[in-house]
C-alpha cells in the first residue's frame, strides 16, 4: 500500500490538487454494481469486519505508517489503532499539560483484537459518528473487473467521517455524496468506468496541523514521539499537502454540505429502511450530488446515467492517475526540499 501511494501519489500531483479536495487524484476503474442483498455483497462486508482490526493494528506497527498515523489521529488515535480500534475524538478541545491544544480522545465500541472483558462500551452520551474510519476507495458495492478485493489494503484508507460542525470535516460523506455515488447508483450487474477519487496518503486528511517546512514536520513528530521516524519524502509530501489545501484544519467547503446531507439520510432516515423508500433517497441523492459531480470528473465520465461532453470543463481540476500498466516509474523528489513550491503548469500526463 505504501509502496503504491509512493508511486502515484508525487508532490508534483499533490500540489495539482484543488483546495476543495486536496491530496485527491482521480483513478479510472471499471466496476461492476454488486446486488447489496446478494452473497457477494455480504462475503465482503464480513472479510472486512474481521480483518478491519488488524489492518489497523499494522498501520500503528510499520514506522511509516505509524509517523503518518501519529500527524492525523495523534498520540491517543496511535494508541487505539495498536488495538484495532477506529481512532474517535470527541469535538472538544482542551489544552494539554505542555500547553498545546490537543483533541479529547476517548474509545469506541467496535469489535477489537483486545479481549471483550477489558474493551470500554462508550456510556449513551456519547456520540459514536465523530471518528475516523476505514474508506474503500472502490466502494465495497462495487467489484473490480480486475479482480482486486474491496477489501486489499490497498484500496482502503483511514478516513475522517466527523459530522459535527455541520459535516465540515466529514471527508469520508463529501467523497460518496459529490463524487462517488452519482456515478455509481447503478443496478446490480451494471459495468462501467467509474472515476473514483484516490486520496495520496494512507490517512485523509493527513494533518489537521499546518506545516510551511519539512522542520516543522520533524519537531511536530519528535514532539509526538522521539522515537517516530518518517521518511523525508513523506515529510516533503505533508508540506505539499498543506500548500494544496491553503487552509489548515482542512473543511469541506460550505456549498457541499447541503447535498451531503441528502446522502446521509439515506442510512439515518428511518422511513428509508423500506427498500422502495431507499431506493427512492438513493435516487434524490445521485441526482443533487450530480450537480457537484460534474465539477469534479472529466470528460467522459457518467454522472447520474450521462455521459459529461466532449466540450465540458470541471471546475476543480484534479489529477488523473495514469490507467493500470502505463504507471511510469516513480519520479524522484529528492531534489526537493523545504523550498517554497510553485503550482507546475498542467501537464497531459495528469490532465485530461
Amino acid at each position: 500500500m505504501v509502496e503504491g501511494l509512493e508511486r502515484v501519489g508525487t508532490i508534483e500531483r499533490i500540489l495539482q490538487t484543488p483546495p476543495a479536495a486536496p491530496g485527491i487524484a482521480l483513478e479510472k476503474v471499471r466496476v461492476q454494481a454488486l446486488d447489496r442483498d446478494g452473497k457477494s455483497y455480504q462475503q465482503i462486508v464480513r472479510e472486512y469486519n474481521r480483518t478491519r482490526p488488524e489492518f489497523l493494528a499494522a498501520l500503528a506497527r510499520n514506522p511509516t505508517t505509524r509517523a503518518l498515523a501519529l500527524l492525523a489521529v495523534g498520540k491517543e488515535g496511535v494508541a487505539m489503532m495498536e488495538r484495532g480500534q477506529v481512532p474517535k475524538r470527541k469535538w472538544e478541545e482542551a489544552v494539554d499539560r505542555d500547553g498545546v491544544l490537543r483533541d479529547r480522545t476517548t474509545l469506541f465500541q467496535i469489535q477489537a483484537i483486545l479481549p471483550r472483558s477489558v474493551r470500554r462500551a462508550p456510556p449513551p452520551a456519547e456520540q459514536p459518528s465523530d471518528r475516523w474510519n476505514c474508506h474503500h476507495v472502490v466502494p465495497k458495492s462495487m467489484a473490480r473487473l480486475d479482480g482486486k478485493s474491496p477489501n486489499d489494503p490497498s484500496n482502503l484508507v483511514v478516513i475522517s467521517t466527523f459530522t459535527s460542525g455541520n459535516n465540515r470535516e466529514n471527508a469520508h460523506h463529501f467523497l460518496h455524496a459529490a463524487i462517488l455515488h452519482p456515478q455509481l447508483h447503478l443496478p446490480p450487474g451494471s459495468v462501467i468506468d467509474a472515476y473514483i477519487p484516490r486520496p495520496l496518503f494512507p490517512f485523509y486528511p493527513p494533518t489537521r496541523k499546518p506545516f510551511a517546512n519539512v522542520e516543522e514536520v520533524r519537531k511536530e513528530l519528535k514532539r509526538l514521539d522521539p522515537n517516530a521516524e518518517l521518511p523525508a519524502s513523506w515529510q516533503r509530501r505533508l508540506v505539499a499537502f498543506c500548500q494544496a489545501a491553503k487552509r489548515l484544519p482542512y473543511e469541506v467547503p460550505e456549498e457541499f454540505r447541503a447535498t451531503m446531507r441528502t446522502y446521509q439520510n439515506i442510512y439515518y432516515r428511518p422511513e428509508n429502511r423500506d427498500p422502495d423508500q431507499e431506493q427512492a433517497a438513493r435516487k434524490r441523492a445521485a441526482t443533487e450530488g450530480a450537480v457537484l459531480a460534474r465539477q469534479f470528473l472529466p470528460t467522459g465520465a457518467r454522472v447520474d446515467g450521462e455521459l459529461l461532453a466532449v466540450d465540458h470543463q470541471a471546475r476543480f481540476q484534479l489529477p488523473l492517475l495514469p490507467e493500470k500498466g502505463r504507471v511510469a516509474s516513480r519520479q524522484s523528489d529528492s531534489d526537493i526540499g523545504s523550498r517554497r513550491f510553485s503550482r507546475p503548469q498542467k501537464d497531459s500526463t495528469f490532465f485530461r
